[in-house]
């Protein structure tokens, strides 16, 4: 119950006592004046002058207590009606604070919630734009490699030069790469690169009648794809993961297939990179094209001889093509890793940027990208040769950076 209405009925309370009790007085007093009167009839007027005068000033004070009275009972509801619109003065104030801080708050979310969405627009352009100049980046070092391998091939003086710089340039294409020689009904392992360690090593003979998918390559010198097949071993070398495909190039000499190279993208398919089965065939088709022309030339009575180096006027219009080596300083190193690391981690961040999102706001974002980040760190390992520095600990660097914000504790599996 309101303060007000509690203060009026106290006073309504208050009046209605006092008016019954000065009223009660009044009869008492009323009987007393009769009966003084009855008993004072025989006495003289002096005295019933007296006694009723006494009793008009009674009745006099009671009167003015009763105005009085009256006049607390006004001024108690004059107080409870100021106190009163003081409450609805002070509960309109309030609402008012209230709606005031409320639409401030909006304002203050709207604005949050915005300027997120613009962060997020820009980061994710960003993201976009890096992953993009990270693949042009990726391709040009394969294309290079193809072409320091073309050109390797090409300045061979022997057939195992050729063959030594063809699983060179293969190695840059495909994270499980491999070239065998045939003799006779033998296909023997010349170079391997990313089969585990119990795969048929470098120089093992494979004898072509226990493995048919060689021996018909072997028949059709022609390219084929090759599909997983249960757990058998593929070629002879390792198994393929079910719904992974690999590439057999045939490297033919006057049309009869001399070595075969064979390629694939081991336990995860992902990191084959667009274009990556045409590098391989072109490789493969080159070096037949310089196998060719060394047994021709050994046929012939020819050897091919080192140019020596002689240095021929230019024009000033023209500039020798200077490639630098294939192999790279550790620096160089060094930076390819981080950019392979780079690129394979951007990729998670675009395709599971609500996840990256979620899993940062609830602190599990190593259980909840397990496999993502699994699957990109085989990824990287197969393509950053083990002899660069730091090898192990770039890639977790750019997870930390790049996905964590820098905070180790969101990447805590809850195994961990």
């Amino acid at each position: 119950m309101p303060l007000e209405t509690r203060i009026t009925e106290a006073a309504h309370q208050a009046a209605l006592r006092l008016d019954e009790e000065l009223r009660s007085r009044l009869t008492a007093f009323a009987d007393e004046l009769r009966a003084t009167a009855q008993a004072a009839a025989a006495e003289e007027d002096a005295t019933r002058s007296e006694a009723a005068a006494a009793l008009q000033a009674q009745l006099d004070d009671l009167q003015r207590q009763l105005a009085e009275r009256d006049q607390r009972l006004a001024d108690l509801d004059a107080e409870a009606a100021r106190s009163h619109d003081a409450h609805v003065a002070a509960l309109a104030d309030l609402r008012q604070q209230a709606d005031a801080a409320l639409a401030d708050a909006e304002h203050a979310l709207t604005e949050a919630l915005r300027q997120a969405q613009l962060q997020n627009e820009q980061g994710r352009a960003a993201a976009l734009l890096e992953s993009a100049q990270l693949a042009q980046q990726d391709l040009a070092a394969r294309l290079r490699a193809v072409a320091h391998a073309i050109i390797a091939m090409d300045e061979a003086t022997t057939l195992s030069e050729v063959l030594d710089a063809l699983s060179q340039g293969m190695a840059a294409q495909a994270p499980r790469s491999a070239v065998l020689v045939f003799q006779n009904d033998r296909a023997r392992v010349w170079r391997r690169q990313g089969f585990p360690a119990a795969a048929a090593g470098v120089g093992a003979d494979l004898h072509l009648p226990d493995h048919a998918d060689l021996k018909a390559i072997l028949d059709s010198a022609a390219p084929a794809i090759v599909e997983a097949q249960d757990s058998e071993l593929v070629l002879g070398l390792a198994p393929l993961a079910p719904g992974h495909q690999g590439l057999a190039v045939p490297v033919a000499i006057g049309g009869t297939a001399a070595a075969l190279v064979y390629a694939d993208g081991g336990e995860d398919a992902a990191a084959l990179q667009p274009g990556w089965t045409d590098a391989i065939e072109i490789l493969a088709r080159h070096a037949a094209r310089c196998l060719e022309t060394l047994t021709a030339m050994r046929a012939a009575g020819y050897a091919r001889a080192e140019r020596p180096a002689v240095v021929v006027p230019m024009p000033p219009h023209l500039r020798v093509v200077q490639r630098q080596p294939l192999e790279t300083s550790v620096g160089d190193a060094l930076e390819q890793a981080r950019r392979v690391a780079r690129l394979l981690v951007s990729e998670i961040r675009l395709n599971r940027e609500a996840d990256v999102m979620e899993g940062r706001a609830q602190g599990d974002l190593g259980s909840r990208l397990a496999d993502d980040l699994a699957r990109a760190r085989r990824q990287y390992l197969q393509r950053v040769p083990e002899g660069v520095p730091g090898r192990d600990t770039l890639f977790e660097e750019e997870v930390l950076r790049t996905l964590a914000n820098g905070d180790a504790a969101l990447l805590r599996t809850h195994s961990a």
